[in-house]
């Protein structure tokens, strides 16, 4: 039988487990094994019993149980048997309260397994570079994070328990029978290898490439009911609905058809096992028939074939299950291990420095490329924003614009040159110091399915309601907020959508007061608005240049830019001029 799945899935296991979580396993192998060994014990304790039960003075002639009757003083074989029949009892009774006992902390272990792994994955993709996170899209991240794992603990380490608990029972069953028919282990052998051998041969490339499809489909199902919920009006008025819910369809259709086909799989083995120790109990018929001599012992020989089968087929049909569903879910073990080089995490300082803004932002010959781009997206930009400035961004789509903010945000990390505030490099040791005193309002603001309140304090457990006032008042969202029925605390439906444009907008804005923002980008935040609700939001931003704030601002329309002290305008990731709004206006018009 191929072990190279048991021993890639044993590695991956050592990868995730934390050293408690290691000693905790080899605890659960060894109770795993003690409960096989009293499994076996139990089933086996039952044939001598049956043996003495069965034939009359049974008792005193057996070699085992005629010194404990006569040690004891029993006085008759019906009061010893009755005796032994109780201890039977009692033992199988503690040998399943154990066994459950077991059961219960293998899941319980396998379950904090899982959610390690989980947070194991969040930490991994919540540290990608900024254009990974983008390019795997949120369907893939969701299926990686929650599915992945969940699939990992049920389809690959719990089969892998099950697997070695069985190989205890089944050596035990070997050698016990090696000891008293090592005919009989020839025959085993020569019955149930073959067949296990053949059946796994049979079905792990299935099985492996039907865990493959299963893992492509699952995000795309997750994408497309993603589009249909989140885009119900749109889709519902291009009477598009019908659309989205057939692709779905169809791509639960194959989820659900090699579901069924991987449940078939599991039918599959015990019934060849079964038929082909059916096969052996005729083998041996035709043996005594045709082999003059043989018929003396056939009886008992037929009888322990069908036991040791009997016990045997169970334990090699959860083997072979186990070693298929391993292959089948071989992808999450690759799911797991993928991007775990240092190309695909944010270097991060082990220690944190604190960092101050009091002067100026200097942006000293910026260069950056994305990977795999031929031509840099920033080539060269240098400029200096001085604090409470007010600085505007102009370019075409592609003029590296955004890339700019990403870089200042440090989403991105520049190939050459340096941010400096107030002099010094801005440098991983200062990315939690820096993240306290930046705000971003981007086009289509982050909203939470909650209330005005969680949405501007993202949740915080005890909001400083002095904070959430002067957020809410500086953002123009006052007369909003008193006009509501429950105030800060009335829910905006999903992504905002019980809200106007330019409420979503204006609750980002509050969201950055919120958290004392010194600094505060504004990405196209109000391209997306009539013109009616962009004067609202510009409001909301003149409120803003009363205060010492650094405000960087890319816009399209001319007018959000009234009020800046500069304006950049960039093309190619170059700077190409600056203009001051009035010369900028002229020129438009």
């Amino acid at each position: 039988m191929n072990t190279g799945i048991i021993r890639y899935s044993l590695n991956s296991i050592r990868y995730y487990l934390t050293t408690p979580q290691k000693r905790k396993a080899v605890w659960m192998f060894v109770l795993l094994l003690v409960s096989s060994f009293l499994d076996v014990v139990g089933l086996a304790s039952l044939v001598p019993v049956m043996m003495v039960a069965a034939e009359p003075g049974g008792v005193q002639k057996s070699k085992y149980f005629g010194p404990i009757y006569d040690g004891l003083g029993f006085q008759s074989e019906r009061s010893f048997l009755l005796v032994l029949i109780v201890g039977v009892f009692l033992f199988f009774l503690f040998k399943n309260l154990f066994s459950t006992w077991v059961n219960y902390l293998q899941t319980r272990f396998t379950a904090n397994v899982g959610l390690s792994i989980i947070q194991n994955q969040l930490a991994k993709y919540l540290n990608f570079p900024f254009w990974y996170f983008n390019d795997l899209g949120s369907s893939q991240l969701i299926n990686s994070t929650l599915q992945v794992p969940s699939t990992y603990v049920n389809m690959i380490l719990r089969p892998l328990f099950i697997f070695f608990s069985e190989v205890a029972v089944v050596l035990v069953i070997v050698v016990s029978i090696l000891v008293y028919k090592p005919l009989l282990l020839v025959i085993l052998a020569l019955v149930l290898v073959p067949t296990t051998l053949l059946t796994y041969g049979a079905l792990r490339a299935r099985a492996q490439s039907i865990g493959n499809r299963i893992n492509e489909l699952r995000p795309i199902s997750f994408s497309i009911i993603g589009d249909l919920f989140t885009g119900f009006a749109e889709l519902k008025l291009a009477n598009k609905q019908q659309r989205f819910k057939d692709q779905l369809l169809d791509n639960q259709r194959e989820i659900q058809k090699l579901d069924a086909e991987v449940y078939l799989y599991t039918l599959l083995p015990l019934k060849v096992i079964e038929m082909v120790a059916i096969l052996g109990v005729l083998t041996i018929f035709l043996y005594a028939i045709y082999v003059p001599g043989s018929s003396t012992n056939l009886i008992t020989l037929v009888g322990l074939f069908a036991a040791a089968a009997y016990r045997l087929m169970p334990s090699v049909n959860r083997m072979l299950m186990a070693m298929v569903q391993l292959k089948q879910c071989q992808y999450t073990i690759e799911d797991l291990e993928a991007y775990r080089e240092p190309k695909y995490r944010v270097a991060q300082a082990e220690q944190q420095a604190e960092l101050s803004f009091q002067n100026n932002i200097t942006l000293d010959n910026l260069v950056f490329s994305f990977p795999g781009a031929t031509t840099p997206a920033l080539q060269g930009v240098s400029l200096t924003v001085r604090k409470g400035q007010k600085v505007g961004f102009i370019g075409s789509s592609g003029s590296g614009k955004t890339t700019l903010m990403n870089l200042l945000l440090r989403f991105y990390i520049e190939d050459q040159g340096h941010i400096l505030i107030d002099g010094k490099v801005l440098g991983p040791e200062h990315i939690e110091a820096w993240h306290r005193i930046i705000g971003y309002v981007k086009q289509d603001t982050f909203l939470m399915e909650a209330s005005i309140k969680d949405n501007i304090t993202l949740g915080d457990a005890n909001v400083d309601q002095e904070r959430l006032g002067y957020a809410i008042e500086q953002a123009s969202l006052r007369g909003f907020v008193n006009g509501l029925p429950d105030g800060v605390d009335t829910f905006i439906g999903e992504r905002g959508s019980k809200l106007s444009g330019g409420q979503r907008q204006r609750i980002g804005i509050a969201r950055a007061l919120y958290k004392r923002t010194e600094i505060l980008i504004l990405d196209e935040a109000t391209s997306a608005l009539d013109n009616e609700t962009e004067r609202e939001v510009n409001e909301a931003i003149d409120r803003l240049s009363s205060t010492d704030m650094t405000i960087l601002i890319i816009a399209h329309r001319i007018t959000t830019l009234r009020d800046c002290d500069q304006i950049y305008e960039l093309n190619a990731g170059k700077i190409i001029s600056t203009h001051q709004y009035q010369d900028l206006l002229n020129r438009v018009l």
